[in-house]
């Protein structure tokens, strides 16, 4: 039983520092609208992602909180936590292709970013398009504490329904 605790506490806290991404700060616009919108679309997936990350460690910890005695939790709850992370899956594959789409617009921004005008914001404009792509990489980090964690704690559940009787819809 220790060693049993043991493992659940290490698995605990790697699951946690899957979690944990630092998170690039968000730099001010600069007032040329392309560069801006890139910007923003990009800190916004990253701030998406952190949630995305925030409510499966939230589901997971309360999983993981029913550590030996899953078979007396209720089925309802058990569904709910189930429809609860299809929800986040679904979420985390939309921002995925939607950080996909802008890592060409990023690139294409960088190498632009020279030819803004006036010439005084071209660095600026090089610098945020940078910090937008490391927020990109963040948030991609970020969805792959999440996808981890969504695999594992939606087959404890399929398999606690299954072994019910109860009919359970796989999902990827």
């Amino acid at each position: 039983m220790k060693k049993q605790i043991t493992l659940l506490f290490l698995f605990f806290i790697g699951a946690t520092a899957l979690l944990a991404q630092d998170q690039v700060k968000r730099p001010d616009n600069i007032g040329v609208g392309d560069f801006d919108s890139f910007k923003n679309t990009a800190f916004d997936s990253q701030d998406e992602s952190l949630k995305l990350n925030q409510d499966t460690k939230k589901i997971d910890t309360e999983i993981k909180g029913y550590a030996g005695v899953l078979s007396t939790i209720s089925i309802p709850k058990l569904k709910d936590d189930l429809n609860a992370l299809r929800g986040i899956s679904k979420s985390q594959k939309a921002l995925r292709e939607k950080i996909g789409s802008l890592d060409e617009k990023g690139k294409a921004l960088v190498g632009s970013a020279k030819d803004v005008t006036p010439k005084i914001k071209s660095p600026q404009a090089t610098a945020n398009t940078k910090k937008s792509i490391s927020a990109l990489d963040t948030a991609r980090k970020n969805l792959d504490g999440v996808s981890s964690l969504l695999a594992e704690d939606s087959k404890l559940l399929m398999d606690e329904l299954k072994k019910r009787g109860e009919t359970v819809e796989v999902f990827d």
